[in-house]
């Protein structure tokens, strides 16, 4: 194919050449109005994106600015009640009044009669205040509350009843048997201002100092509401269909118009606040910078079209070549996805250096393994890497057989055991070119063996357990029977105490002979478990309260915590299985140590560890305290963890001890869902 396109005339490469240029102007001319859709398309989401803007600005300016005269009505309120009961008291006199009202910021407190007369102020008047014309009267305004319809109300802005200016006011009932009111007032100058320049007004004003932003005006059938500055007339609702179709059906348009003799998009939107309608929301966008970058785009597609005519024969010429380069790359990043697939979803972890010491695989179970992501260890070298993760590395690179089992330490201060499996690419020359390790987990497997292993042990003991007090009682009752019928029936001329003692002691060894054998009996044929559904936290809970007492009489400090998770269990025998293990934390726990009980839930397995900081159980004992009648305590019957097990076994659960830690131990519980 290379060879055929070496030998094509020149006048057919020009003819290709100027074919690919025409389809290319061609293309360009049609991406050119497509961009231009695309950007009137822009522009009309930027406009809506503005006009909602708008919209929601305002609607939080009038919910803040309500919000604030909430705030500040309930302040004078409160105020207002506790004047209310320093008047019901009869302590409230002019100078008190008017240090309250300086202390709390209060223009003026005014006390009226039930006549509404004033008989008390914080605020001294002016001799010919009296003489003024009252703008408003106290019986009316405060007759809500001297008429006993409501205990406070909110009088809100009002014109100050003598003076100029205006007043924002709240009051209370008088709550003595002489009734009236409690006025309390502002200068509402403060907050009229405020309103001013939080308004819908400034809002709108401010938008239009924007550059592209040509103009922005809210209007209604009436005229104009609000409109940035250069606005100075625009075409009323009632002679634009289009502004009537937006302010009745609630509608949106957007068309090209001219304003100020400029070419101006404008959308249209009904303007609401809190769901009723207000208006028409006009904002128009200039077309200036649209205009500017159609213009570039022409200019650019010219250029382009010169410019491919040019590179045509060089286009032509290695077309092939680049098809061949994307067919071998396509495979290549085909052979690489499939390889890349098969590494991430290996149950096996995969670690591969280069002849340099680089890591260039590390898969997702290398990740579980080591603790570390893919990105912080690909492409570092070894003795990069964090301490344990180096030296567990190492050891690995550096073992001379092709497949060896290991027990390493390699991330969470956890030991694992682990299979590994070498192998070694070299190059033509013999060196080493890369070297890679499949690291296989065994701990869980390793685990479960030893826990398969301890149960049939188990299980060998309980059925030789029941043999052995089958044999024994039988015997045992007639020891029993023949030492009461001696105690009862004989009596020696002499040594009659010695007699009734050893007579005693033959019971009560009986006794204590016989309760081993129902351990024994109890231990081979356990109770049918009786599975319920439980609610993780509440069980928890439930155990921790027995616990509870124990620990704080040994000054041991105890906590817990729960997922909230529900799984089935025999309630009364996982409550014994659990206390037993934290008995035994508790004895092997000092003063002012600590015990955890922790509750995970998955979505397969309840995980149930009880750690203590206590002594701890040396690394050869571990496989003998699950032994029944093993016990390292000077008074223990060696049946607790075993009975554990047994119930633990009973719910399909498993049970194991946690090794690793600087003092004390983690018994965990894993239990199915």
């Amino acid at each position: 194919m290379i060879r055929f396109i070496t030998i094509i005339k020149p006048r057919y490469i020009i003819a290709i050449t100027l074919g690919v240029a025409l389809l290319m102007f061609t293309s360009a001319f049609i991406e050119l109005r497509q961009s231009r859709e695309e950007l009137f398309h822009v522009l009309q989401e930027h406009s809506l994106s503005l006009a909602e803007t708008i919209t929601n600005s305002s609607t939080n300016i009038v919910l803040s600015t309500d919000r604030i005269e909430d705030q500040l009505s309930r302040r004078l309120l409160n105020n207002a009640h506790f004047i209310a009961t320093l008047d019901s008291i009869g302590v409230l006199n002019k100078k008190m009044l008017r240090e309250i009202a300086i202390r709390n910021d209060i223009y003026r407190i005014n006390i009226f009669n039930r006549r509404g007369e004033r008989i008390l102020s914080s605020h001294t008047h002016e001799k010919h205040a009296g003489q003024m014309r009252e703008k408003n009267s106290p019986a009316i305004v405060l007759k809500p509350i001297l008429s006993g319809k409501a205990d406070e109300i909110v009088i809100g802005i009002k014109e100050a009843r003598f003076e100029e200016g205006q007043r924002y006011a709240v009051a209370v009932k008088r709550t003595g048997k002489a009734g009236g009111a409690i006025v309390l007032n502002l200068d509402a100058a403060t907050f009229i201002e405020f309103r001013k320049q939080i308004g819908i007004g400034k809002l709108v004003s401010d938008l239009g100092n924007n550059t592209g932003i040509e103009y922005v005006v809210i209007q209604d059938r009436d005229g104009i509401l609000a409109a940035t500055k250069d606005v100075k007339e625009m075409t009323t609702v009632e002679n634009d269909p289009s502004l009537l179709a937006v302010l009745e059906r609630d509608t949106t348009v957007s068309r090209e118009m001219l304003f100020h003799q400029r070419a101006t998009f404008e959308i249209l939107k009904r303007f609401s606040i809190d769901g009723a309608a207000v208006g028409v929301l006009r904002i128009g966008l200039s077309l200036d910078e649209l205009r500017a970058i159609d213009e570039r785009m022409q200019r650019r597609m010219l250029t382009m079209t010169v410019v491919f005519i040019f590179l045509g024969v060089i286009i032509v010429s290695f077309i092939v070549a680049s098809q061949n380069i994307k067919l071998i790359s396509g495979k290549y990043a085909s052979i690489q996805t499939l390889t890349g697939n098969i590494l991430e979803h290996m149950n096996d972890a995969v670690v591969s250096i280069d002849h340099s010491g680089k890591i260039t695989i590390f898969n997702r179970q290398a990740e579980t393994l080591f603790g570390l992501g893919a990105a912080e260890v690909i492409g570092h070298s070894i003795d990069q890497l964090p301490g344990k993760v180096r030296e567990c590395l190492h050891s690995m690179t550096e073992q001379k057989e092709e497949q060896t089992e290991r027990t390493l330490l390699c991330a969470k201060d956890e030991e694992r055991i682990v299979s590994i499996s070498t192998s070694t690419t070299t190059d033509p020359h013999g060196g080493m070119e890369s070297r890679t390790m499949v690291i296989k987990d065994l701990t869980d497997a390793k685990r479960l063996e030893k826990e398969v292993q301890r149960k049939e042990k188990m299980t060998a003991m309980g059925e030789l357990a029941a043999g052995v007090a089958h044999e024994i009682r039988n015997p045992l009752n007639a020891i029993s029977m023949i030492a009461q019928r001696y105690e009862k029936e004989f009596s020696p001329k002499k040594g009659v105490r010695e007699y009734k003692g050893l007579t005693a002691v033959l019971k009560s060894e009986s006794i204590r002979i016989n309760g081993i054998v129902q351990q024994f009996l109890k231990y081979a044929r356990p109770k049918t478990i009786k599975v319920e559904s439980v609610s993780s936290q509440a069980f928890i809970g439930h155990v921790a309260t027995l616990f509870q007492a124990q620990a704080s009489a040994k000054k041991i400090h105890f906590t817990f915590e729960s997922d909230d998770a529900a799984f089935s269990i025999d309630h009364d025998q996982m409550t014994q299985a659990i206390l037993n293990l934290l008995q035994n934390a508790l004895d092997a726990t000092p003063k002012q140590g600590s015990i955890t009980l922790t509750l995970k839930a998955g979505n397969k397995e309840v995980i149930i560890e009880v750690a203590d900081t206590g002594s701890g159980v040396p690394a050869e004992l571990q496989e003998k305290i699950f032994n029944l009648y093993f016990t390292t305590k000077t008074t223990g019957t060696g049946m607790g963890l075993a009975i554990t097990q047994q119930i633990i076994s009973q719910h399909n659960g498993s049970l194991f001890i946690s090794a690793n830690r600087p003092t004390g131990s983690i018994f965990t519980i894993i239990l199915p869902v």
